[in-house]
């Protein structure tokens, strides 16, 4: 059973609520999961079966074919989906979390509502870190880290653009090392986990032959599937993360409240 923490936690005690979040939150959040995912599928089907229909290997066709304006529209439109509905997840498991009422319809209104914000964030970030990385490799690592909980900070908080990239700096700041070893303990455990998952339902999709309609038709769904349960546990990681790093601001701030008083 999940409850909210109430005091900052070990990198071990993050994770286990992590994952405590996450199996609540699995049964209740998992539309809003699977909805991006089988879209991005469909819109992958669409593409390659225009590839297919050009039945060439010609890379100058192949070339003009994924800068034609249809694949660059399924592009925006495949990137436009996954923020709409990371938004909406991300506020879903936060309802579930602080017990609040969890609506599905309500938070994937929160996901179209900030979807111009998210566009603008997701820029500036891509940005930011990629002249950081161009420049000195380092800058890039760290702004990546430090601006790892933006969108969460902007659904929680509802701030804007800067006001959210503000917000995750300053949570992170101080924390950085320990942050990336969580978040880096978490990608490692999702990892192994689709591994093992890919390779159970895999092999068994495969005994009808690797070019196969129905082979072909059971790896789709077995990634859509993997892909879901990958898309709910990262936004509870990174939940986790706010709620023990605010708890560690909140700490520490009112430390220096109460170092600050006059002694009597």
């Amino acid at each position: 059973m999940y409850s909210q923490p109430s005091a900052p936690k070990t990198v071990g005690g993050v994770v286990d609520d992590a994952i405590k979040l996450y199996r609540v939150c699995l049964p209740r959040s998992w539309p809003l999961a699977l909805a991006p995912e089988v879209a991005v599928m469909l819109l992958e089907i669409s593409q390659q079966s225009r590839l297919h229909l050009t039945a060439t290997t010609d890379p100058r066709v192949v070339f003009a074919l994924l800068q034609s304006p249809g694949f660059v529209a399924t592009v925006v439109i495949g990137f436009l989906l996954l923020l709409v509905f990371n938004y909406a997840l991300i506020d879903h498991m936060h309802a579930i979390a602080t017990r609040e009422i969890a609506s599905l319809r309500r938070s994937l209104g929160v996901g179209l509502r900030m979807l111009p914000r998210a566009v603008v964030t997701a820029g500036l970030i891509a940005l930011a870190t990629g002249v950081g990385f161009v420049l000195l490799l380092v800058p890039g690592i760290y702004l990546a880290g430090a601006w790892m909980l933006t969108f969460v900070a902007m659904v929680v908080g509802d701030t804007g653009v800067f006001g959210s990239m503000r917000a995750s700096y300053s949570l992170i700041k101080g924390h950085w090392w320990r942050t990336m070893t969580i978040y880096t303990v978490a990608t490692l455990m999702a990892v192994v986990f689709y591994i093992v998952l890919a390779l159970v339902f895999g092999l068994s999709g495969s005994l009808d032959g690797p070019g196969s309609a129905l082979a072909i038709g059971l790896q789709r769904l077995l990634s859509v599937a993997l892909g879901t349960l990958m898309t709910l546990w990262f936004p509870a990681v990174l939940l986790s993360l706010y709620y023990d790093l605010q708890l560690r601001r909140d700490g520490a701030d009112l430390s220096r409240r109460i170092d600050a008083l006059p002694t009597p």
